[in-house]
């Protein structure tokens, strides 16, 4: 009897240290996930990407093996909505047009996850957003998620293009800046998610490059700017 007792001890002993199998979802027909990991963090945003109102949830999840860095960095000249418009900043009292902007990305690393937020849109939907994001590419992340598994469908994320992939220069504000408008546009999404959110966004990310952070806004072309 004993024996009989120790073994089944030993038992639920083994089976209580498995890890927590995940829950498992599937994705509709027709649609895909999302993830948004920088100003990607509501359905109002979501509805501005689209173009039209976002019915569906906004769920925060961890991307497992990526790290969220200040590595795309796209030339002044790549087109943004609205089509054309540069961004003009403030620097040592003038203003001026800097060659280069950096915002959000996302690279490979297997020791870290980050917090995210999960959208599921239409599959059609890609396509428009696809188009905003200038500079990004889609990449699958399916099997990346920790807090669930996905038996059908796709989730995507967006990272640079290579080409777009690089470290800013932050003792060259006048060529490499972040735009205090886009940390703005974060902050009013940390608004909506709170503050436990935010504060794990800063832990999961590498340092803001605050060196070559300036007061910037859209504008036209100015014919006289050298943006060569």
């Amino acid at each position: 009897m004993r024996v009989i007792v120790f073994f089944l001890f030993v038992f639920g002993l083994l089976a209580s240290c498995q890890p927590n199998k995940k829950t498992s979802i599937e994705i509709p027909e027709g649609k895909v996930g999302l993830i948004g990991y920088g100003s990607l963090t509501s359905s109002k945003q979501m509805a501005a990407q689209l173009g039209k109102p976002y019915i569906g949830g906004v769920e925060v999840i961890h991307l497992e093996g990526y790290q969220r860095t200040w590595t795309a960095t796209t030339p002044n000249t790549l087109e943004f909505p609205p089509v054309g418009f540069l961004v003009k900043c403030s620097y040592a009292g003038d203003s001026i047009f800097p060659k280069w902007g950096s915002a959000l990305n996302i690279r490979k690393n297997d020791s870290v996850s980050i917090n995210c937020c999960f959208f599921i849109i239409d599959e059609e939907d890609l396509e428009p957003i696809d188009k905003t994001e200038k500079g990004y590419q889609r990449i699958e992340v399916t099997n990346n998620i920790r807090e669930f598994s996905v038996s059908n469908g796709k989730v995507w994320a967006y990272q640079a293009i290579p080409e777009f992939t690089k470290i800013p220069k932050t003792d060259e504000p006048e060529n490499y800046i972040v735009a205090k408008l886009y940390l703005d546009f974060l902050e009013a999404g940390f608004s909506e998610l709170g503050e436990s959110y935010r504060e794990e966004f800063y832990r999961t990310t590498l340092p803001v490059p605050e060196e070559i952070v300036l007061d910037c806004n859209m504008v036209a072309p100015d014919e006289n700017a050298n943006n060569d």
